[in-house]
């Protein structure tokens, strides 16, 4: 059995640099009882960032020390001219592109920082078993607007997840005890509790897009998904299946994430539950996301600089500097600063950015579990399977269909449950839903551990929705924030990070305008 597990216990033997072609460490390994050929484990928590960063050509990039004093307003202005930039985007995921491609084509002159050595954030394509798969976001939905839009003006073409025709369904009751079935089967039991679940999403988001404009008058934000579950009128196995969809709605465990923030996602999918499910799992672009990102970046006119982690931002009157890990500093009139909300607090700002800004972003949002993909020895029957929220794989399907071999992908609520860098674990998590299976290869990559993500997709914790979207949304002077994190519509999506993107290019063209008239 071998196992990619990009930034995890595998990653040493990756190139040091990563490319925009990710690396595709195999590492043979058998089972248990056999022959090993093990790589030495690495520390992958977060405290273990230094070696991270040196594992992906970028040194002593640690946010937040101070490497510079900064330039005064006078010295800003004498090293204007030639070397200034109207705007400086700070960060290449699917925001920072857009926001990028969006400004420099608006006629701006745009520098385009990367703290990796790759275009892509919390996305991030690798070859897996003849496929290019996701290791990050993935699926897509007509139900987003923005990043279809996107596909349809670069004509990227998209595929169906394999699962979306599953015939073979494994479930999990309250007690652990396993469950196979029909779709039928399942949905006659998952159905009706997601539609009591779901109850209140009508009256709290009647304008989905627009999610402060109903008051949340019945305190559905300050309430845990999990608190709400074990007050609905539903049967324990229900409660259970609820648990779990939560669990990987907020890629943590249940009590962790907003109940009004969980409703979004019905909201946003026309109030359907297979509508959602279609904007949540079905679609992936064929190529992976690299297919759409790479279009956009290419349209892109800013001056592009890979391996530049920013390390500080000062605004000194009508300019800002950015200093970065490698002690360069670049002067802009705008600065976009396009990274994870889990990242800001590591960046140190003169002056300070609002407590509310930092204080959620050293909290972080809840998405902290795993996410894996298995290769399994011949033709098998396609599957959806749900587990229970304490189990190493809450949720299992067939993404890939091959003609002797399958790929699934799985997700659990938490790293502590399950090491995706132990291809024996992944084996073992997996034959939980398929007990005959033979695991072939794994592949993962460790968000958690990424300085430059800290995290996986963003659901908010109870209280942040109504008590810090607003903040976390508004500019500071001449820094303005875009992430998938704050949007408004799909966040925690390529479609959020898009929408904030656009819409941060938009906020710095429109100032730099009304200032260019006032002049």
């Amino acid at each position: 059995m071998s196992i990619l597990a990009i930034g995890q216990t595998t990653y040493s033997e990756c190139p040091r640099r990563l490319d925009d072609n990710a690396c595709n460490t195999k590492n043979t390994q058998s089972r248990r009882g056999d022959s090993m050929s093990k790589n030495k484990k690495t520390d992958t928590t977060p405290n273990s960032r230094r070696q991270f960063l040196r594992s992906v050509g970028v040194a002593g990039a640690v946010a937040g020390t101070g490497l510079s004093l900064g330039l005064g307003a006078k010295a800003m202005a004498a090293q204007a001219e030639d070397d200034e930039y109207d705007v400086i985007v700070v960060g290449s995921g699917f925001a920072g592109v857009t926001a990028a491609r969006d400004s420099s084509l608006a006629g701006l002159k745009v520098l385009h920082l990367e703290a990796s050595g790759r275009l892509g954030g919390r996305t991030f394509t690798s070859k897996f078993g003849h496929h290019d798969v996701d290791l990050g976001g993935t699926w897509i939905g007509w139900g987003q607007p923005h990043v279809w839009a996107e596909k349809m003006r670069y004509d990227v073409p998209v595929v169906e997840s394999a699962a979306y025709s599953a015939s073979h369904y494994v479930w999990f009751d309250e007690n652990g005890a396993r469950k196979e079935g029909t779709p039928d089967d399942f949905w006659s039991i998952m159905g009706p509790a997601n539609d009591v679940f779901y109850g209140p999403a009508r009256d709290a988001f009647p304008r989905p897009y627009d999610p402060l404009l109903v008051a949340d008058d019945k305190n559905l934000d300050k309430m845990s998904a999990a608190a709400a579950i074990e007050a609905l009128d539903v049967t324990a196995e229900q409660k259970s299946l609820l648990h779990a969809f939560a669990a990987i709605n907020g890629h943590s465990f249940s009590d962790q994430s907003s109940y009004l923030d969980q409703l979004r996602w019905i909201a946003l999918g026309g109030f359907s539950q297979s509508f959602m499910w279609d904007n949540l799992g079905r679609f992936r672009f064929e190529g992976g996301t690299q297919s759409l990102l790479t279009k956009i970046h290419e349209d892109s006119k800013a001056e592009f600089k890979r391996g530049q982690p920013v390390t500080r931002v000062e605004q000194n009157g009508d300019r800002v500097q950015v200093t970065t890990a490698r002690k360069e500093t670049f002067v802009g009139k705008k600065v976009i600063l396009a990274v994870p909300l889990n990242v800001i607090h590591k960046i140190e700002f003169a002056p300070a950015i609002s407590q509310t800004k930092t204080e959620v972003s050293r909290e972080r949002h809840t998405g902290s579990g795993v996410k894996a993909y298995a290769r399994i020895k011949g033709k098998q029957p396609l599957m959806f399977g749900q587990g229970t929220q304490k189990m190493p794989f809450t949720f299992l399907w067939t993404e890939y269909d091959d003609d002797d071999s399958q790929i699934l992908v799985g997700f659990g609520a938490s790293p502590e449950l399950l090491d995706t860098a132990d291809p024996d674990a992944v084996a073992d998590a997996l034959k939980q839903f398929l007990p005959d299976a033979e695991v072939l290869e794994s592949a993962s990559y460790n968000w958690n551990a990424d300085p430059f993500a800290l995290g996986t997709w963003c659901m908010y914790r109870p209280g942040v929705l109504t008590g810090a979207l607003e903040e976390l949304q508004r500019p500071e002077g001449h820094v303005y924030f875009a992430t998938s994190d704050i949007a408004n519509g799909w966040r925690g999506f390529i479609d959020g990070a898009i929408e904030s993107g656009a819409r941060a290019a938009e906020l710095v063209t429109e100032s730099l305008k009304n200032e260019k008239v006032t002049a």
